[in-house]
């Protein structure tokens, strides 16, 4: 039996095709490539078309064998030519996996040189910074003397006009304390219909551990801040149910928020030893925030912020054993009554402004005089854990205290005493009395609300489970309209009838 041949290469052809025009067997992808540039039979050069080839049926199963390959001498040649194109194959991969080896050793040298250059930047940059921040400090604590006043440190101290605004302050606030009518307060039967009308979970990070701090604006209830562990500082809109800004500058989690009640400023308290006092450029409240001052006073976490009812100065506490007053305008430390007995997790400025109450590391509550040199006053005790909390009632009779093992306790500050103690389940992370000091919420595993009309004990009038996490922050809006909750759980609640 004969061997079909293609007329092009000269050997069998794999799918053979038939030209009944020229007579002649192709092999099918040689004659159609030729067809395509040519349209001439390469052989004959008689002009072709596919249509003029015919398939042919052939054995498919075992493929003809070149004919190279139908002697013994010229299947050996076939061999020796693939173990040669084999070994040259070879070598060039050795030489290409060598010259491979070869780049790649030098490319993680240099990456090498350029992470130790990296981190000798980084170290720089770091201590520049350090640097920085130490001549700021410097600089804005920093006054002139003229010999006849003794100035603490940079200290500008306390004034007799600084003094003489808060004494009159507090009389005014004094003489219409007793005068004082809230007709748009909510009424015992609303709170007890409160339930839960927002919840968000999506304004700070999730990656972080959860929400540590909240306030709400003192007039608008639409304007709350809270603070996280994400080290962020967030801005939300109730109303609208949005974040609307987010502060970044802290290193470490926000430990405390405070919204002031006539400017559009915000300040942050933070685990990196750091308060800082954001304020907004625009009318517009939504509009974008800067950080106007850093303050770098203390040494350790900074646990609680207060602002005065001047407006113009701010407290913070410290786990470094002191706390300090500060000055708005210039973010200067006014005051600053440090290597005290016990470090303050929480500390507050009385409604009238001329006392402050610490709650400390020791169990006890520390009240001062702020006038006559922060003279310790009285001294609180009962506690058996930390003090983490404290809320003064609007008239500023009354002050409540939490501690770490979930205890309450209710103190009359005429006398003082101890008018109640409760006790919750887990740990007393933030109270809240509201501004009329009627209603006071604390926060542990739960949220709850204390009905305080009588001024004589706390019953309990609603509580609150929605968090599946620790409650750690709580706020009343005006005329206790609404309460907000923030928590581990990475949520913010609003709470309304």
């Amino acid at each position: 039996m004969s061997t079909l041949v293609c007329a092009i290469s000269g050997v069998a052809p794999e799918e053979p095709v038939f030209s009944p025009k020229t007579g002649q067997i192709y092999e099918k992808r040689l004659i159609e490539k030729q067809i395509q540039e040519t349209g001439l039979c390469p052989v004959t050069k008689e002009e072709l078309q596919e249509e003029d080839l015919c398939d042919m049926k052939v054995n498919k199963v075992v493929k003809p064998r070149p004919a190279s390959a139908t002697s013994i001498p010229g299947m050996l040649t076939l061999l020796q030519s693939e173990w040669d194109a084999l070994m040259s194959e070879t070598y060039e991969l050795k030489t290409n996996l060598d010259t491979t080896r070869k780049q790649l050793s030098h490319a993680l040298y240099q990456h090498d040189a350029a992470c130790r250059v990296i981190a000798r930047l980084l170290r720089e940059r770091d201590a520049a910074r350090a640097q920085v921040t130490t001549l700021q400090d410097q600089l804005s604590n920093s006054v002139p003397t003229n010999g006849s006043v003794e100035i603490h440190e940079g200290e500008t101290g306390l004034s007799a006009q600084i003094i003489q605004r808060m004494e009159e302050l507090a009389q005014s606030l004094a003489k219409t304390r007793k005068q004082r009518k809230f007709p748009d307060l909510s009424p015992l039967e609303e709170v007890k219909r409160f339930k839960c009308v927002q919840s968000q979970n999506t304004f700070h990070h999730k990656t972080a551990a959860g929400v540590l701090c909240v306030d709400v604006h003192k007039a608008d209830p639409n304007r709350i801040v809270s603070g996280g562990v994400d080290c962020q500082v967030v801005l939300y809109n109730a109303q609208k149910q949005k974040k609307v800004q987010t502060m970044v500058g802290h290193s470490k989690k926000v430990t405390a928020v405070k919204l002031h009640g006539d400017k559009d400023v915000v300040v942050s308290a933070s685990q990196d030893a750091t308060a800082k006092v954001w304020t907004c450029g625009s009318p517009d409240w939504t509009s974008p925030y800067t950080c106007l001052h850093t303050i770098h006073k203390h040494r350790a976490e900074v646990t609680d912020l207060s602002i005065h009812p001047l407006g113009d100065y701010l407290l913070t506490a410290s786990l470094d054993k002191s706390w300090a007053i500060h000055d708005f305008a210039t973010g200067r430390c006014v005051r600053h009554m440090k290597d005290l007995e016990s470090a303050f997790p929480s500390m507050s400025f009385h409604p009238d402004g001329l006392i402050v109450a610490g709650g400390t590391e020791d169990k006890s509550v520390i009240i001062w005089d702020v006038k006559n040199e922060q003279a310790t006053v009285a001294t609180l005790q009962g506690h058996e854990s930390a003090v983490q909390t404290l809320s003064f009632s609007g008239n500023g009779y009354y002050l409540a205290s939490g501690s770490r093992d979930g205890v309450v306790k209710l103190w009359d500050l005429r006398k003082p005493v101890n008018l109640q103690t409760l006790q919750v389940e887990g740990g007393v992370s933030s109270v809240c009395f509201d501004a009329t000091g009627q209603y006071l919420a604390v926060a542990s595993n739960i949220v709850q609300v204390f009905n305080f009309e009588t001024k004589t004990s706390l019953t309990e009038t609603v509580s609150f489970k929605d968090h599946t996490d620790a409650v750690t922050g709580l706020s009343w809006g005006p005329n206790a309209k609404t309460l907000a909750s923030v928590s581990m759980d990475h949520s913010l609640k609003v709470y309304s009838a």
